[in-house]
């Protein structure tokens, strides 16, 4: 019986794949909609924005852009 959903079975290597997964497509599309933000700013993107928690904010104009497109990225994918 191939395809069917085996609710029975704890599999690791499933879980630990789609953790991978969910991981690199939410990091994947936050970097497009920092790409996309600060393009059409004209701001330098930098890794800063999506790690650092420093930035992250509404006092500064990079935390603002950076709070934007983690907001957009949240809706994009709820």
């Amino acid at each position: 019986m191939a395809g069917q959903f085996r609710s029975y079975v704890w599999d690791p290597l499933l879980i630990l794949s789609q953790i991978v997964l969910m991981q690199t497509v939410y990091y994947g599309s936050l970097g497009l909609w920092l790409a996309l933000v600060d393009a059409i700013v004209r701001s330098s993107p930098s890794l800063d924005q999506m790690f650092d928690s420093e930035i992250l904010g509404f006092s500064s104009p990079p935390g603002r852009l950076s709070m934007m497109s983690f907001i957009l990225n949240a809706l994009t994918w709820s």
